[in-house]
């Protein structure tokens, strides 16, 4: 499969080497414009089974790999796996580093993580042929010792924030706060590397912790040794190392929780570092720091309490949440791996911050946001809809253009401007529609719409 490119059109893709290889076994090519539509655009009916990863899926050597779109500018990326543990696959693939269009790199071997989500499609295979004998010997069955669960390979961003630098602390952290981002599906360990490592100062304003953890993923946006603006506190900002646990609003709870996991091997690693114990003084919550929240998906899935919806979270219900969160730190600073519990009966549906007159709502970045599904035309000049949030400081997506239209769901009032919410092919977009003066709803006042609503 070295260097393979089945249509010759854009030489060696990484959705060329997938296709080869089915080709191989099947005798046809697979169907996607890119390689995250392969799960989803083809049959694989007497061919093939699609598995969705989950925290103790082992890959097998065969499986066709498919990462999702966060991945390949949006399109994905396939690989064949060779070998895999529970923590890492090892792949043959083309084009991870873009070479493919210009020859420079053809198929190569691999080691990844793995990714929430991520699916395998694993062929199937004839059994073999075995011959057995008239009668089997007797044999004594020894009991299966379970196997020891292994550690992820997290993957470190080390890129600091550029748009202003935070002073140092002068000593190391005296502890870690554990933050649930209030963020969607798409706000990714990556994506808040995209959208904060060149904010402006007014945006870090807002909130910047030290990680941002997602899946395997740890993006570290401040050193240590520099104090944080997470908990809108001068000791927790000053004396903890914050850490946010993304996708608590999106992401399913078998994803959260995992992104949970990471969170926790993380802390263990750091307080190990620093030297310190895991215990209620080094563990702390934000709520602790400020009256908010946070952290309310990690809140109602291991106490029960939702204090979205029934209010401030009881010194009681915090000591219980700490307590969890201290023994699975304590787990991995002895070098196993716990099980992640959640309490019975609790669904963690909840997707808001906190309610604020009427139908809006307030989230933890001082997002004013409700509910409203219409459409928006847009006028006649271009706006520059962007992705991760409502802010002028993230990812530029694409010109808006003029007498475009979009089927939006949400309104939102952030970084002066009144913003709508709404998906495009797969992604999340936010687009500003005209300006808001910065006063709280309900006695905000905006200014001229930049285009029609019906």
């Amino acid at each position: 499969m070295h260097g393979k490119a089945l249509n010759k059109i854009y030489y060696g893709q990484c959705f060329d080497l997938a296709n080869v290889y089915w080709a191989k076994l099947f005798g046809h090519g697979l169907r996607g414009t890119g390689a995250a539509d392969i799960p989803f655009q083809n049959d694989f009916t007497n061919e093939a089974h699609v598995y969705n990863n989950t925290q103790s899926f082992l890959a097998k050597p065969g499986d066709v790999v498919v990462f999702p779109r966060t991945f390949g500018g949006g399109y994905g990326h396939v690989a064949v796996v060779i070998s895999a543990t529970l923590n890492a696959i090892t792949v043959i693939e083309q084009n991870w580093n873009g070479g493919g269009l210009s020859k420079t790199e053809v198929a190569t071997r691999r080691t990844h993580g793995y990714e929430f989500p991520m699916w395998f499609i694993r062929p199937f295979y004839k059994k073999a042929n075995v011959t057995k004998s008239i009668q089997s010997p007797t044999v004594t069955k020894k009991k299966a010792t379970p196997k020891k669960r292994k550690m992820k390979t997290l993957k470190y961003i080390r890129d600091e924030v550029k748009g202003y630098r935070l002073p140092n602390r002068g000593y190391k952290p005296k502890g870690i706060v554990l933050h649930n981002d209030a963020g969607s599906v798409y706000a990714t360990a990556e994506s808040y590397h995209n959208g904060l490592v060149n904010a402006p100062e007014s945006r870090l304003e807002v909130g910047i912790a030290h990680s941002y953890i997602s899946g395997n993923t740890v993006w570290q946006a401040l050193p240590e040794s520099r104090i944080g603006w997470h908990t809108a506190n001068a000791v927790g900002n000053k004396d903890y190392y914050g850490i946010e646990i993304c996708q608590s609003i999106g992401a399913s709870d078998k994803v959260f929780l995992a992104n949970e996991q990471s969170a926790f091997q993380e802390s263990a690693r750091m307080l190990k570092k620093w030297g310190l114990p895991a215990n209620r003084n080094t563990v702390r919550l934000h709520v602790e720091f400020s009256s908010t929240s946070c952290p309310h998906r990690s809140a109602k899935l291991h106490t029960g309490y939702d204090p979205v919806t029934q209010g401030l979270l009881p010194k009681a219900k915090q000591l219980q949440l700490k307590d969890y969160f201290i023994k699975q730190i304590r787990s991995y600073m002895d070098g196993k791996v716990p099980v992640a519990t959640v309490k019975k009966s609790t669904s963690s549906a909840s997707n808001t911050k906190s309610t604020v007159a009427g139908a809006w709502k307030k989230n933890n970045y001082g997002t004013y946001y409700m509910t409203e599904k219409s459409r928006f035309v847009n006028g006649n000049q271009p706006i520059l809809a962007r992705t991760q949030g409502p802010f002028r400081s993230c990812p530029y997506a694409y010109d808006f253009q003029p007498g475009g239209y979009c089927d939006y769901d949400e309104v939102m009032l952030q970084d002066k401007h009144v913003w709508i919410g709404y998906d495009w092919k797969g992604k999340r977009y936010y687009l500003p529609i005209r300006k808001w003066d910065g006063t709280p709803p309900p006695s905000h006042s905006v200014g001229s719409l930049w285009g029609t609503i019906s």
